[in-house]
């Protein structure tokens, strides 16, 4: 379903007029339509670690620079997923990201020779030393709340009536009529209820389906991963 269908369906349950056009009308009953759209998926993609969210990211670095801004690395990025920095084609992954404590502790004391340290900055990248040319492999949560109808593009935005969410049809359905319920000053309690409840449902599915690790890295100071895995680096002794 797409988000203007969503929207209709929501003002059915509300008792009031059906929305035509969220970006193209000047209508009161239209423009207030899409204001809640864009905050029910904006508080959605903000409120959970949604698996489907969840990217793959690729930083290569330069002899020379230790910062790189990481919308020029992936422009739809929300926020990082901790401990997936890893130097492709290595077992040892990239410490951080870390407090700017740390950060003065290592700059202060620590001679960095072996292991690399990073932080998040100014929506930067920040490398304690300078990695070099290597290529950074990582996951990230993206913030990208829907798809473009026709080019399946993931949008960070709503920008037309035929943009898909891509949260499940009924949760945001959920998300918009408590959100019109208090934005027009009626009470919402019981809608809101009956949203977080989905919304704790619907995490813990998308949690529950997360990927099984095929092809792990396994080195001698891991913790050991349950679930299935197959280790992708040594091969048996036998």
């Amino acid at each position: 379903m797409n988000i203007l269908e969503i929207a209709q369906e929501a003002a059915d349950i509300c008792a009031v007029a059906r929305p035509t056009d969220l970006f193209n009308s000047s209508a009161q009953n239209d423009q207030l339509f899409a204001s809640v759209c864009k905050s029910a998926l904006d508080g959605l993609m903000r409120k959970c670690e949604w698996q489907t969210l969840t990217r793959e990211g690729t930083l290569n670095t330069v002899c020379g620079v230790r910062e790189y801004l990481i919308d020029n690395v992936v422009p739809d990025f929300y926020a990082l997923v901790n401990g997936t920095l890893y130097m492709e084609g290595d077992m040892r992954n990239v410490i951080g990201a870390i407090t700017e404590e740390k950060w003065r502790q290592i700059k202060q004391f620590h001679i960095v020779d072996v292991d690399i340290f990073f932080k998040i900055q100014n929506n930067k990248i920040c490398f304690v030393k300078d990695p070099g040319d290597k290529t950074f492999k990582f996951a990230y949560k993206s913030n990208a709340v829907c798809f473009d109808a026709k080019t399946e593009e993931p949008k960070a935005r709503l920008t037309a009536n035929t943009d898909i969410p891509i949260f499940d049809p009924y949760l945001v359905k959920l998300a918009i009529i408590w959100r019109w319920n208090k934005r027009t000053g009626l009470d919402y309690s019981e809608e809101y209820n009956e949203y977080q409840r989905e919304l704790n449902k619907s995490y813990a599915e998308s949690k529950a389906g997360g990927d099984i690790n095929l092809g792990y890295n396994y080195g001698i100071f891991d913790d050991p991963n349950c679930g299935a895995i197959v280790d992708a680096k040594c091969k048996p002794c036998c």
